[in-house]
């Protein structure tokens, strides 16, 4: 096997592919190195295994914490319709969502990971799995690379191979977060940025579903509702969000929540925060007791039950009925107007959200002022990029995180092959 290569990358997941593959089509010899038994697992599992690759709204604001100057010469360097350019020369076949949310249009992730594989294979391009990089050192214009074989993870109680060695002229760090440990997800990747003198941010998992206490949600575990939800302190809201909200035994998650878990566990650092789900955002309050009081009438001396049954989901009706005082088998009668305005603002509270076994992304990471935005190079360490999640930037939810790892691997991909 070869020992010496123009550029190695660490880790296959998407802004180690998309780095791989642009500097094997600028001509450099390049070997991936995954831990995993595949490369792309994290993006098999993106968007339901649809893999929503990116949004047709990417734009500096939707990332955190703000890095406006820094995205600015990024998207200069790469605008966001390169990233789906990039797909197209893949031959991937791209649709557009409602909600601007990009998809392969198989509805597929194995078929993203597919086309990124087929082309680094096509540019002589080599992926190197189960194993895992353990130290960078550089010295003698490049990089001695410290590796050693790894047992997949269902074989937990296997060690780890020997330690080898690889050379590289340049390296490209993309190892990724600790998001999802089950399928691989580990902080190796910012360990080795600190070994190397970088700064690394506390990594805290965001983009999660949230923990509730409310005793109610053992009866709706389970439930689905489209809604507007409303992350509140105060009675003001603070952020808010449209789509799916999922009720769970230990709280919610769904599309609506994840859009607003990062906002909510930054304000939970300092403020006590709840949700609202309004389960009729196409109403007003006042349109809504209308269409309750006209509902009555019609189920006029019949239970609560009958009048709930085809309104919406039984069991969110019955949560609400209970808690504006509503008996779920007396007669239909006054409490309509409590009924209406629980079901346009029915909260939710927010103890926390769930670690970063359940979490999509991770905040934090390799400091911004030691990256160079159009290269995504090391201020600090010649040769050396880092992409990815690694860095401290993180996206919302619908694409833009995964937008961003597709733009800092190619970039980086880009420059570590032409030094």
């Amino acid at each position: 096997m070869q020992n010496t290569y123009d550029v190695i990358v660490t880790g296959a997941g998407a802004a180690g592919l998309a780095a791989a593959v642009e500097a094997a089509r600028a001509g450099a010899s390049v070997l991936v190195l995954e831990k995993n038994h595949v490369p792309g697992r994290k993006i098999l599992s993106t968007g339901a295994g649809k893999c929503n690759f990116s949004n047709a709204s990417v734009t500096p604001a939707r990332y955190h914490p703000p890095a406006a100057a820094f995205l600015k010469k990024t998207f200069a360097a790469l605008p966001p319709a390169g990233v789906t350019a990039f797909f197209e020369g893949l031959g991937l076949l791209w649709v557009k969502e409602a909600d601007g949310r990009l998809f392969p249009r198989s509805m597929r992730a194995q078929d993203v990971v597919g086309a990124l594989s087929n082309e680094l294979a096509f540019r002589g391009g080599r992926i190197q799995t189960l194993t895992e990089v353990t130290a960078l050192t550089p010295g003698g214009g490049g990089f001695s690379v410290e590796a050693c074989k790894v047992a997949p993870q269902w074989e937990k109680k296997a060690g780890r191979g020997e330690k080898f060695l690889l050379g590289a002229r340049r390296v490209v760090l993309a190892a990724g977060g600790p998001c999802y440990p089950q399928i691989g997800g580990s902080a190796s990747g910012a360990a080795l940025l600190r070994a190397l003198g970088h700064a690394v941010s506390a990594l805290v998992p965001v983009i999660a579903p949230l923990r509730s206490g409310e005793t109610f949600l053992k009866e709706l575990d389970g439930v689905r509702a489209p809604v507007a939800l409303r992350l509140m302190l105060d009675g003001e809201p603070l952020a808010e969000s449209a789509g799916e909200l999922l009720f769970t035994a230990y709280g919610v998650s769904g599309p609506a929540v994840l859009d607003l878990s990062r906002a909510a566990v930054t304000a939970m650092k300092d403020y006590k925060v709840y949700l609202e789900a309004d389960f009729f955002p196409e109403l007003t309050e006042k349109k809504l007791y209308a269409l309750l009081e006209k509902r009555a009438a019609l189920f006029a001396g019949r239970p609560l039950r009958h009048f709930a049954c085809g309104l919406l989901n039984e069991k969110l009706i019955k949560a609400a009925a209970l808690r504006c005082g509503l008996g779920w088998d007396a007669p239909i009668g006054p409490g309509l107007d409590g009924l209406a305005a629980m079901l346009k603002a029915f909260p939710v509270s927010v103890k926390g959200s769930l670690g970063f076994e359940d979490a999509m992304v991770t905040a934090g990471g390799c400091s911004l002022a030691e990256i160079d935005p159009a290269t995504f190079a090391s201020r600090l360490v010649p040769g050396l990029y880092v992409a990815g999640e690694l860095l401290d930037l993180d996206g919302d939810s619908g694409g833009y995180n995964l937008h961003l790892a597709w733009t800092s691997g190619i970039l980086a991909g880009r420059a570590a092959a032409k030094e």
